[in-house]
C-alpha cells in the first residue's frame, strides 16, 4: 500500500528527526528510537546556534481570546516571532483565531488536552491526551515537533510520551513573568540570559499578557540594539550546530 505524505507532514518529521539527532548525540547509522530508548530525555531550555536570534513560546493557560489577541497583536508590531502553545479545547473554540495567529507568520507547538496538569497522569492516559491535543491542532494548523504541558510541569513518563510521538519537550530558559518595575531597568537585569539560543516564555492566562505590553516593548528594543532577533522555535532549531 502506498501511503502518501503531504508536503508540511513532510517539514515537520524532517524538523524532528534533525532536532532529535543533534540533541541525543545521535550519529549516522543510528536510529532516533534506538538512541531514545537508551538515553534521558530532557526538556529544551536554550538552543546552541550559530544565528544570532532568540526563540520566543508562548503559553494560553485558561486565557479570555481577547487577551490572546493582544499578544498577537504586541508580538507583530515589535516584530517578534513565537512558537504557541495552547489546549485543545482552546484550539476547538477558537479555531478562527488560531488560523489568525498561524496567518501571521506565527507557529503551534503540542500542549495538552485541557489545562489541567499531566505530569501525574499514567503513560495510557498521556497518550489519549496527545492523541486529543495533535487531532484538535491538526484540523486547523500543523503542529511543529514541540511539546509544553499545561502549566509547564513534566514527567519522565510525559517526555517520553510526547517524544515517541513526534514531539520534543521544551521547558525555555527566560520566564518574562520576572518583568516587573521599571520596563528598562527589568529588562537590563536580564541581560546576563539574553543571549543567542535562549527560548523566552510569554504567558496569557487569566489575567491578560505577562509580562504586559510596554516589557514586550522594551524587551524588543533591547534585543534589537543588540544585532538579535526574536524567532519561533522552529527558526531557532534551524540555526542550531
Amino acid at each position: 500500500m502506498l501511503i502518501r505524505v503531504k508536503p508540511r507532514h513532510l517539514h515537520r518529521i524532517a524538523l524532528f528527526a534533525a532536532f532529535a539527532l543533534a540533541v541525543l548525540g545521535a550519529r549516522l547509522g543510528v536510529a532516533v528510537g534506538e538512541q531514545a530508548a537508551g538515553a534521558k530525555i530532557t526538556p529544551l531550555a536554550q538552543v546552541n546556534t550559530q544565528e544570532s536570534a532568540l526563540g520566543v513560546m508562548v503559553e494560553v493557560f485558561g486565557a479570555d481570546p481577547d487577551a490572546v489577541e493582544l499578544c498577537l497583536s504586541v508580538l507583530q508590531e515589535n516584530q517578534m516571532g513565537a512558537t504557541w502553545f495552547c489546549s485543545a479545547t482552546f484550539v476547538e473554540s477558537q479555531p478562527h483565531l488560531i488560523r489568525k495567529i498561524t496567518e501571521a507568520g506565527h507557529e503551534f507547538g503540542l500542549s495538552g488536552a485541557d489545562d489541567r496538569p499531566m505530569d501525574r497522569l499514567s503513560y495510557e492516559e498521556i497518550e489519549v491526551n496527545l492523541s486529543r491535543a495533535r487531532d484538535a491542532l491538526m484540523n486547523v494548523s500543523e503542529p511543529l515537533p514541540f511539546f509544553y504541558p499545561p502549566s509547564g510541569r513534566f514527567s519522565p513518563e510525559l517526555i517520553n510520551a510526547a517524544f515517541e510521538q513526534g514531539f520534543y519537550a521544551v521547558k525555555g530558559s527566560v520566564d518574562l513573568k520576572t518583568l516587573r518595575g521599571n520596563p528598562q531597568k527589568a529588562v537590563r537585569k536580564l541581560e546576563d540570559s539574553l543571549k543567542p539560543g535562549a527560548i523566552l516564555i510569554v504567558r496569557v492566562t487569566r489575567k491578560g499578557m505577562v509580562p504586559k505590553p510596554e516589557y514586550i516593548a522594551e524587551l524588543a528594543r533591547y534585543v534589537r540594539d543588540r544585532g538579535l532577533s526574536a524567532v519561533s522555535l522552529s527558526s531557532l532549531i534551524r540555526g542550531m550546530r
